[in-house]
């Protein structure tokens, strides 16, 4: 079959892409440690568990298809109104109804590159062009490069904050300075998928400036993947201008959020006690774990989310298979990022790190050695 030809235009010449599932598989063996997703080994709230479970019988009866529950309980915890919220099954949907509305073949979409991958995807598979600075030499959004980036043909700016894989944020003052020297013409979009871990002072979120009225195209991306624990669940959300909503909610992928995600996640909202519970724990095991990857020489980058990424200079691809042979699954970019599991699983993390790195220590002495004893032989 000639399938190529039957594929809309973006799609006959969309490259491959590194998120595809197709002959992979997701599921791992119970004595594999995943640590490459970024999900939270914490669990989801109690509540959120009560509410899956009682919700579970009736599966036969559809969903809520506005979500009034839901949107009401995270807007009465932003307090923001629930005309402002669109929801769908996790942030990724979100981003799949930014593209479906808003994106024509030939529109440009600036973002910083390494960043989550689904903003290339989505610019993708509607024929748009991805335009990419690269971080800065602090691996953090180069805000002045974006500005200098913009043009009549850009649609959307996107910034990962704080960002993914690398960690790094960039300061709530200065971002919002940067938001408001986007053009009227540009949709902003801002994703804060881990912003509920942050811990310095300075990276905090903005959605106080739709709180405040900010009137410009602006949508905050919100998400119960993260510290929520229901990244199986699916579910997320975006804060936005009413008249933004209005329209994203032509998008099909605004009423494909389940009747369990519905009740799971308007539960989760409601126990902030127990979200701030994972924030500590997580802070104190990204504090362990980024001092103890330096003590074994690797190169840190600082972080503020649920995983830490790092130089332990082995090749990243090197690196991830090497430890998987110790039943650890760990991610490969520029740098290798490893997501912060409970305290037990980041020591089995760091101590078959430390079994890699030695034995490449080794390696490279012996190599060395046989480079040495070749330049004698030929000297």
């Amino acid at each position: 079959m000639n399938v190529i030809d039957m594929l809309s235009f973006p799609m006959q010449t969309k490259p491959p892409s590194k998120r595809e599932a197709r002959s992979k598989s997701s599921s791992t063996p119970r004595d594999v440690i995943r640590m490459c997703f970024n999900e939270s080994q914490y669990g989801m709230s109690p509540y959120a568990m009560q509410a899956l479970v009682e919700s579970a019988g009736e599966g036969n009866h559809y969903q809520d298809w506005f979500a009034v529950q839901l949107k009401q309980a995270i807007a009465e915890h932003f307090d923001v109104s629930p005309m402002q919220l669109v929801t769908a099954s996790g942030s990724s949907a979100v981003i799949d109804m930014i593209g479906t509305v808003f994106l024509n073949p030939g529109d440009e979409v600036v973002f910083c590159m390494p960043t989550y991958e689904a903003f290339k995807e989505v610019a993708y598979d509607y024929g748009a062009v991805c335009i990419t600075p690269p971080l800065d030499e602090n691996n953090c959004y180069d805000l002045d490069a974006m500005l200098e980036k913009i043009t009549d043909k850009t649609k959307m700016v996107v910034v990962c904050n704080p960002n993914n894989p690398t960690g790094t944020y960039v300061p709530a003052e200065k971002l919002e300075a940067f938001i408001r020297k986007v053009p009227d013409h540009v949709l902003t979009i801002i994703d804060e998928a881990y912003m509920e871990y942050a811990e310095a002072p300075d990276c905090t979120s903005v959605v106080h400036m739709l709180r405040e009225g900010y009137d410009k195209p602006l949508i905050i991306l919100k998400t119960f993947s993260k510290i929520y624990g229901l990244a199986g669940v699916r579910v997320g959300y975006g804060i936005m201008p009413e008249a933004i909503a209005d329209h994203l909610l032509k998008s099909t992928h605004g009423w494909n959020l389940s009747r369990l995600g519905e009740y799971a996640a308007t539960a989760a909202m409601k126990d902030q006690a127990f979200i701030e519970g994972v924030k500590v724990r997580n802070a104190r095991n990204r504090a362990y774990v980024s001092r103890e990857l330096e003590k074994l020489g690797c190169i840190v980058t600082p972080s503020q989310t649920s995983f830490v990424y790092f130089d332990a200079h082995i090749p990243p691809a090197e690196l991830r298979a090497q430890l998987a042979e110790y039943k650890i699954l760990i991610s490969a970019f520029d740098k290798s990022r490893v997501s912060l599991g409970k305290e037990e699983q980041n020591d089995i993390f760091l101590d078959s790190l430390n079994d890699i790195m030695k034995g490449s220590k080794k390696k490279s002495v012996l190599l060395a050695a046989r480079e040495l004893d070749a330049l004698k032989a030929i000297g």
